[in-house]
C-alpha cells in the first residue's frame, strides 16, 4: 500500500507539473478579448436553424436567454481553456506512467517537451487571432472521449462514445472532420484491431461509425442552414442579443454566399503568399518532422503483422489536405497538425500499445546517443512564435530577410 501511494504521489506530481507549465504559458500570453471573426457564433443558437457552429451558442443561451455579455463569453472561453489544459495534463500523465513500464518514458517525455516548445503547442489556441475559435472545443471533446474510452472496456461501448463525440464536434464546427478527426481515428483503430477474434465484426462496425460521421459532415457542410433571410436582419438580431463584435464578412461568407464564392474568393486572394510562407513554415518545422519520421519508421519496423493499423493511422492525416486547399487559415491547420502528431502517439502510449512503446524506446536510445541534437531542436523550436490563424509570425520575417540577402549577394 505504501509503495502504491508513493507511486501515485509521484504520478500526480508529474501531472501537476505539466498543468502548472501549461497554466503559466496561458497567463503569460492571455489576450484581452476574443478575436472578432468568430465571436458572433457565441450569440447564435438553434432558434435560428439547424446548422453547424450553433451548439456552443445554444449552451450559452440556457444561462443567458435574453442578453449575452462579452465578459461572460470571455470567462466561458477562459474556463474552457483551463479545463482543456487539465484534461491534457491527465492524459499526458497517464501516458508517461504507462511509458515508464516499457522503459520508454524518456522518449515520450522528449516528445512532450518538443511539443510544448513548438509553434503548435497548446498556446496556439490562445494567440491573438485564435482566442475564442471553436478549435478549442473540438480538441476538448476528443480528449474527453479518450478519457471515457480508458474506463469503458466494451469495444461496442467505445465505438458509441467515439461516434457521439464526433457528432458533437461536428455540431460545433464541421472543420473537425479535416483537422482533429485523425485523433478520433486512432481510437477507432485501436478499438477494432484489439479484438482479434471478432476483428471483421468490429472493423465493420468501426467503418460504419466513420461513414456515419461522414454523412453528418456532409449534412452540415451542404444541407444545413439558418432561416434568416438577409445579412442585415441577422446582424441586427445579433447586435440586440450581445455586445460581442459581429463580423459581417464572416457571416456573409458562411450564410449568404455560395460555396464556390465563399471558398473561391478568400482562397484565391493571397495564394502565392500563403505558399511562400507555408514553405518557410515547413522548413522551420523540419527538425520536428525529422523526429516524427524517425519515430514512425521504428513503429512500422516493429509492427510485424499489425502494420496495416499503423499505416492507416499515418494515412488518416491526409484529412488535413482539404483544409489547406479550401481555406486560408493555414496557421490553425499547421497548429492542429502538430498537435495531432503528438497526441496520436500519446493516446497509443496511454493505451499501452507495445509497438508504439518500442518506437518511443528508439527515441530514448537516440536521445542518449545524441543528447545535444535534441537540445538544439528544442532551442530551435522554442525560439519560434506560436501559430496565428493564418500563418506562423516568423515565416514572413524570415522570408523577407532571405529575400533581401539574395538581392544583396
Amino acid at each position: 500500500m505504501i509503495k502504491l501511494l508513493k507511486s501515485k504521489g509521484y504520478f500526480m506530481r508529474r501531472e501537476l507539473c505539466l498543468f502548472a507549465v501549461l497554466i503559466l504559458s496561458l497567463l503569460c500570453a492571455l489576450p484581452e478579448s476574443l478575436h472578432e471573426w468568430n465571436s458572433a457564433w457565441f450569440a447564435m443558437d438553434y432558434s435560428l436553424g439547424l446548422d453547424s457552429r450553433l451548439l456552443i451558442g445554444s449552451l450559452l443561451r440556457i444561462f443567458y436567454p435574453d442578453y449575452l455579455p462579452e465578459s461572460a463569453v470571455y470567462a466561458f472561453v477562459l474556463f474552457s481553456i483551463i479545463l482543456f489544459l487539465l484534461v491534457l495534463s491527465l492524459i499526458l500523465g497517464c501516458a508517461l506512467k504507462k511509458a515508464k513500464e516499457y522503459a520508454a518514458e524518456a522518449g515520450l517525455l522528449t516528445l512532450t517537451v518538443l511539443y510544448l516548445l513548438s509553434p503548435g503547442s497548446p498556446s496556439y489556441l490562445w494567440t491573438e487571432e485564435n482566442f475564442g475559435r471553436f478549435d478549442l472545443y473540438l480538441i476538448l471533446i476528443t480528449l474527453l472521449a479518450f478519457l471515457l474510452c480508458l474506463v469503458v472496456r466494451s469495444a461496442a461501448g467505445r465505438l458509441i462514445i467515439l461516434t457521439l463525440a464526433g457528432i458533437t464536434a461536428l455540431s460545433i464546427h464541421q472543420a473537425f472532420m479535416f483537422i482533429f478527426f485523425p485523433l478520433l481515428f486512432v481510437l477507432y483503430a485501436d478499438t477494432v484491431f484489439r479484438k482479434r477474434k471478432k476483428s471483421a465484426l468490429y472493423i465493420g462496425g468501426g467503418f460504419a461509425c466513420i461513414v456515419l460521421l461522414g454523412i453528418v459532415f456532409l449534412y452540415f457542410q451542404f444541407f444545413s442552414g439558418i432561416h434568416i433571410s438577409s445579412l442585415e436582419e441577422l446582424t441586427a438580431l445579433l447586435s440586440a442579443r450581445t455586445n460581442l463584435p459581429v463580423n459581417e464578412v464572416a457571416l456573409r461568407y458562411e450564410y449568404f454566399s455560395t460555396i464556390a464564392k465563399s471558398a473561391g474568393e478568400p482562397v484565391a486572394n493571397g495564394l502565392s503568399e500563403r505558399l511562400r510562407y507555408g514553405a518557410v513554415t515547413l522548413f522551420l518545422l523540419s527538425p520536428l518532422a525529422g523526429v516524427y519520421l524517425y519515430l514512425w519508421k521504428n513503429i512500422l519496423k516493429n509492427a510485424a503483422g499489425q502494420k496495416s493499423k499503423y499505416l492507416l493511422i499515418v494515412l488518416s492525416n491526409i484529412s488535413f489536405i482539404p483544409a489547406f486547399v479550401l481555406t486560408i487559415d493555414w496557421g490553425r491547420w499547421f497548429g492542429a497538425f502538430v498537435t495531432v502528431q503528438f497526441l496520436q502517439i500519446a493516446f497509443l502510449a496511454a493505451k499501452k500499445d507495445a509497438v508504439v512503446m518500442a518506437g518511443l524506446s528508439a527515441i530514448t536510445a537516440a536521445l542518449r546517443k545524441h543528447p545535444y541534437l535534441f537540445v538544439i531542436i528544442g532551442l530551435w523550436l522554442g525560439s519560434l512564435g506560436k501559430f496565428q490563424a493564418t500563418l506562423l509570425p516568423d515565416a514572413p520575417v524570415i522570408y523577407t530577410s532571405l529575400y533581401r540577402l539574395t538581392h544583396i549577394f
